[in-house]
């Protein structure tokens, strides 16, 4: 009787932390989903106030200025749903120093990758054309530099600023209770899911992961750093430092620089293995919840949903 109870009880816990852990999925979909709409919303004013003309729609497709409304909307859903402790424990600072040596490291990891995403690309590519489709719409998406201020501004400062503080502050800490592992890996994946890219949420994963550990191990400001050398030193900067090389040359130089990097970053996984293996054993936890998370109806309905978006934006032959 008692072991029937203690079942019970297990069962009841479960259901309360599988309803727990929907709930912030859902916070999260709806970020996502106000987002999206906001942006949209944004883009059909300023099309409408400068009357539909070509030239101003060609001009708006480059402009930052629909995704600053749709950003202030968004984390408006989040601060109204967080607590004040939750808000504290965002930006909360770690008792582990940050090194230059470790910073790099991260560095080499995170662009290790890009060799993953590059490889993964062309795979996706050469299976899609099977079947008469192309993802290269999406790969210009997610490769494209920026071409105005304002979007300069987007992508390498506000968007990577607001992405931190959702996946890697919000969606992070609001898991933490439940393990370090299984918070990095569902903070990661649904970072990587909401760029509903075929090509990008791939690395926008493996990315998620390196900037999920980092936040909780040295925290947001730390995850922050590597996000905006991510899409800035390593995309607009780059381009802009090769803007007078031919472009054959320049692809060259910028291939070389993520290939040097990449390499380095294997390097240092492989030299590391050791205490990464002690580190990912030492944060087990209950293994259950990342089953139970994943195929869970909250999970598997926003997936659904957000695959079938990423599909809509491919092409066809």
């Amino acid at each position: 009787m008692n072991l029937f109870n203690r079942d019970k009880e297990k069962m009841s816990e479960r259901k309360v932390v599988n309803k727990k852990i929907g709930k912030i999925l859902v916070i999260t979909a709806i970020y996502f989903i106000v987002f999206q709409i906001t942006a949209t919303a944004a883009s059909i004013v300023m099309m409408l106030h400068k009357n539909g003309s070509s030239y101003s729609i060609a001009a708006l497709e480059k402009s930052g200025v629909p995704y600053f409304v749709a950003l202030a909307c968004g984390m408006l859903v989040i601060v109204a749903v967080s607590s004040p402790r939750l808000k504290r424990k965002i930006f909360m600072e770690t008792n582990i120093k940050m090194t230059t040596g470790v910073f790099l490291c991260l560095l080499a990891v995170m662009m290790s990758g890009q060799i993953v995403s590059s490889v993964y690309g062309s795979a996706l590519e050469s299976f899609l054309n099977l079947f008469g489709y192309s993802a290269t719409a999406q790969m210009q998406a997610a490769t494209a530099h920026s071409q105005t201020f304002s979007m300069l501004m987007y992508a390498s400062l506000l968007g990577p600023l607001s992405e931190e503080i959702v996946f890697r502050g919000f969606l992070l800490r609001s898991l933490e209770p439940y393990g370090k592992k299984f918070t990095i890996i569902i903070s990661a994946y649904m970072f990587g899911l909401y760029h509903a890219n075929l090509i990008q949420s791939p690395f926008a994963f493996l990315l998620g992961l390196v900037l999920g550990y980092t936040a909780l191990t040295y925290g947001l400001k730390w995850s922050f750093a590597l996000h905006v050398f991510n899409n800035f030193i390593l995309g607009d900067f780059l381009i802009y430092i090769l803007r007078n090389v031919p472009t054959h040359q320049a692809e060259s130089i910028s291939g070389m620089i993520l290939l040097f990097g990449g390499l380095m970053g294997v390097w240092v996984l492989w030299k590391k293995r050791n205490e990464i293996k002690a580190w990912l054993k030492a944060q087990q936890g209950d293994q259950s919840y990342l089953k139970r998370t994943f195929f869970g109806r909250y999970n598997v309905v926003i997936t659904v949903v957000v695959f079938v978006l990423a599909c809509m934006g491919l092409e066809k032959l």
